[in-house]
């Protein structure tokens, strides 16, 4: 017997590939755990991934030159092909003709889902989490019909991930919904869970908005050497603004700096003696951002949303706010039945507490108001002109505009909308031509299609 494969005695007939995205899902969580030993790995091919990504990591932060490299040009540039772990929360290409289960039905128990993603999103999850047979059975997944619908509509390269933050139960799934993009503004939320945590900070305090006036300094001890970048012929202070930004010498409240989307107020408190950006590294992977993600490093340019993750990763990561700091993992299927309708399997809800319930609420009070003040509300208004309340969202797209995002939810639900386009060689493009990124830009192209999905949810309870 091959002692890389634990033997199962029920395991259903499946091709090569099926097994291959099994094990990608598998070394998604191993890499993302703080525990995991390489030795009580399952299978060779993810102990090798495992040792490869520690490897890679270690190379790439042993070296301060490129840290810093890495950091003074942060700046919102992004050119990357999406990370391998990536094809862990991708849907297979092919079901198997045989060994599969029988049907796929929506969570209301008997509206059956057609053949194509959402299958195929159930089939890959089931293949990481559930070890027996799954011939012949039933599956139950936690989509809702109606989100789901709301979730189909989105346009174009739009990516839709919906999330019940209660469960982890992943509600509903649209386009290019595991495609990776850079996180931009999707950060700095994360960025300020981290500051609450300290005890140090609250929504009122104040950092400055001009960087030329108020620079900031890394690595620690550098403090005669600002950070800098150049642009065209001529060397700034670090970090960048968006040519939208208004600034002027004066210091802002945490709140105001995330309605306007500046980026000085949060590099200070990214980069400040309490903080660092190991410490914001650190709280995004354990709110569920892979280790490998794409440019996914503890360096300065952190906080501009360098990384790349996709939809269902950031909803995953954003319904820790609103369920008072407890993150579950994400969940796609909620039971099995057998053919005579007996259950046959539920998974269990996996969670742990991230932040404290002071936390949570901070930032969501600063995300709801971002949702009512400033450029956040541009592709949301005519669509939620009602009441808000419970309602909270942050927005932003990268320099490059090859993103836009907005992603937040209320007090049960979270969703996550991703905005690309691509070029006829599948490369991502530019959404906008005059590339100054920003809450804006995020707020026009994904926030239509995120008030959408949150007026479908409005109605669901």
């Amino acid at each position: 017997m091959n002692a890389d494969k634990p033997m199962r005695a029920d395991k259903p007939e499946n091709g090569p590939g099926d097994e291959v995205l099994e094990n990608e899902f598998r070394a998604m969580f191993a890499e993302r755990s703080e525990t995991v030993r390489m030795a009580t790995a399952p299978y060779a091919s993810v102990r090798q991934r495992i040792a490869a990504a520690r490897r890679k990591r270690r190379l790439r932060l042993g070296s301060a030159g490129v840290a810093f490299a890495v950091a003074a040009a942060g700046i919102g540039v992004w050119a990357t092909v999406p990370g391998r772990h990536q094809a862990a929360v991708a849907p297979i290409s092919k079901i198997p003709a045989s060994g599969g289960p029988a049907k796929y039905l929506y969570a209301d128990g008997h509206t059956e889902i057609p053949a194509g993603p959402l299958q195929q999103a159930a089939l890959a999850w089931l293949r990481a989490n559930y070890h027996g047979d799954l011939r012949g059975l039933t599956v139950v997944t936690t989509f809702d019909p109606g989100i789901q619908a709301a979730a189909n509509a989105s346009p174009g390269d739009s990516g839709v991930a919906v999330l019940d933050a209660r469960t982890g139960a992943v509600l509903g799934l649209g386009g290019t919904w595991d495609t990776p993009m850079q996180v931009a503004d999707l950060m700095k939320p994360i960025v300020l869970a981290a500051a609450f945590q300290t005890g140090h900070y609250t929504p009122d305090s104040k950092e400055p908005l001009d960087a030329q006036k108020h620079p900031v300094y890394w690595p620690p001890g550098s403090e005669k050497t600002p950070l800098t970048f150049v642009s065209g012929n001529q060397q700034f202070n670090w970090p960048p603004e968006s040519p939208t930004t208004t600034i002027h010498d004066t210091d802002v409240t945490l709140t105001q700096a995330a309605d306007s989307g500046a980026n000085e107020p949060f590099a200070q408190l990214e980069l400040a003696a309490d903080m660092g950006p190991s410490g914001v590294y650190q709280l995004a992977m354990r709110m569920g951002m892979p280790k490998s993600s794409p440019d996914f490093f503890p360096v300065p340019s952190l906080v501009l949303g360098v990384p790349a993750a996709s939809p269902l990763t950031m909803a995953s990561v954003y319904a820790t706010f609103n369920d008072g700091g407890v993150r579950h993992d994400p969940r796609m299927v909620g039971q099995l039945l057998a053919e005579n309708g007996r259950n046959v399997w539920m998974p269990p809800d996996t969670f742990t507490r991230v932040l404290s319930q002071s936390t949570a609420d901070q930032v969501t009070a600063v995300l709801h108001a971002q949702l009512l003040n400033g450029p956040t509300t541009i592709g949301v208004d005519s669509i939620l002109a009602g009441d808000r309340s419970g309602l909270w969202a942050a927005a932003g797209a990268p320099t490059s505009e090859e993103a836009a995002w907005l992603t937040g939810g209320d007090s049960h639900y979270v969703a996550s909308v991703g905005v690309s386009s691509k070029t006829s060689n599948g490369t991502l493009k530019p959404l906008g031509d005059d590339h100054h990124g920003g809450v804006d830009i995020g707020s026009e192209y994904a926030g239509p299609i995120w008030a959408r999905v949150m007026g479908a949810l409005k109605t669901r309870d």
